[in-house]
């Protein structure tokens, strides 16, 4: 029974790690016949391992989606990487904590001692970094939906609330999901707008009232090249006005393109000419915000607000001591 047990378990590992099988390859490879192989996949489906097969000659074997999740089997380094992606999972989706804790100790529980030691070592701290623009977060509820709507094909409807628009009241859109992004903590949904007939990508903090009524559309060819630049070049792609205690404008003397890719991802622009674009962030002080703008090594002005003008004096002021001192 336990040379049964271990070769059955080989063959669901085998399973796992390549899409199909032939009966004759799992044979020759754990030296047994193919009546014993058919009989150990049989066990796997009394077991709930959905083991779909192909008759006749050349038959394959290859798992498939089934209605429940069985137990699965990982080696020691697919062990690690799942445990390392755990406990640095990120924090902008809500209600996570728990059900990251859980699926580690799950994963840890059950390792070999030598395995479960080796992995201690692995023992990571995550520390929040005021300079990551701390993103806010979102369901997995409506991660869920709209990923499912994304691969079946079906159009989603929802209100949304643009930076772009004077009015406080949300916008109404129907829209063609084509895809789910992550970038700079920040969640974005690229889609087709039925009604503006023209593409976007919308920040998922900012949807509400979302629906999939069951329509399905054609889809679209994404008409850019890149998706990460189509997100960065968004004028609405960051983060709304209350979200820092700071928040200004300036007019930066560098081409959108290049601003769009160094910006935080919490940053809005918008391009003036080929070489000037307007950009409005936040951070937790003027000075802080003023530093993150003096990276870009650049002439800026700014707009709004006075706060941040009179900040950018006194600091101006400051650094200009800090070198004379030096020049001396």
């Amino acid at each position: 029974m336990s040379e049964i047990a271990t070769r059955t378990l080989e063959i669901l590992g085998l399973l796992q790690a390549q899409k199909e099988w032939t009966g004759e390859d799992l044979a020759r490879r754990l030296t047994v016949s193919t009546r014993t192989i058919r009989r150990d996949v049989q066990r796997l489906r009394e077991l709930g391992y959905p083991v779909d097969a192909s008759r006749g000659p050349g038959g394959t074997y290859r798992l498939v989606p089934g209605s429940t999740l069985p137990p699965l089997i990982f080696d020691q380094d697919q062990a690690i990487a799942i445990a390392l992606a755990l406990q640095t999972a990120p924090s902008s989706i809500q209600d996570m904590g728990d059900s990251v804790t859980r699926a580690l100790r799950t994963i840890t529980d059950l390792m070999p001692y030598d395995l479960a030691r080796r992995l201690k070592t692995f023992d990571v701290a995550k520390i929040e970094n005021a300079w990551d623009m701390a993103p806010p977060t979102v369901t997995p509820a409506m991660l869920a939906l709209l990923s499912s709507a994304a691969q079946d094909r079906e159009l989603v409807k929802f209100q949304y609330r643009s930076k772009l628009v004077d009015s406080q009241d949300d916008i109404p859109v129907i829209a063609e999901p084509h895809r789910l992004v992550v970038w700079s903590g920040r969640w974005y949904l690229i889609a087709f707008n039925q009604r503006q007939h023209s593409w976007h990508a919308y920040r998922l903090d900012r949807i509400s009232d979302l629906r999939s009524p069951g329509w399905r559309f054609t889809p679209r060819e994404f008409p850019e090249d890149s998706v990460a630049r189509f997100i960065q070049l968004q004028p609405d792609r960051g983060d709304a006005t209350d979200s820092w205690p700071c928040r200004g404008t300036v007019r930066m003397d560098c081409p959108v393109d290049l601003v769009a890719k160094w910006a935080p991802g919490g940053a809005n622009i918008e391009s003036i000419d080929n070489d000037t674009t307007r950009i409005s962030m936040g951070a937790w002080s003027w000075a802080g915000l003023l530093g993150l703008l003096a990276t870009f090594d650049c002439e800026f002005v700014v707009e709004e607000p006075p706060e941040l003008a009179s900040e950018a004096a006194r600091v101006a002021d400051r650094l200009r001591r800090a070198g004379n001192g030096l020049l001396r």
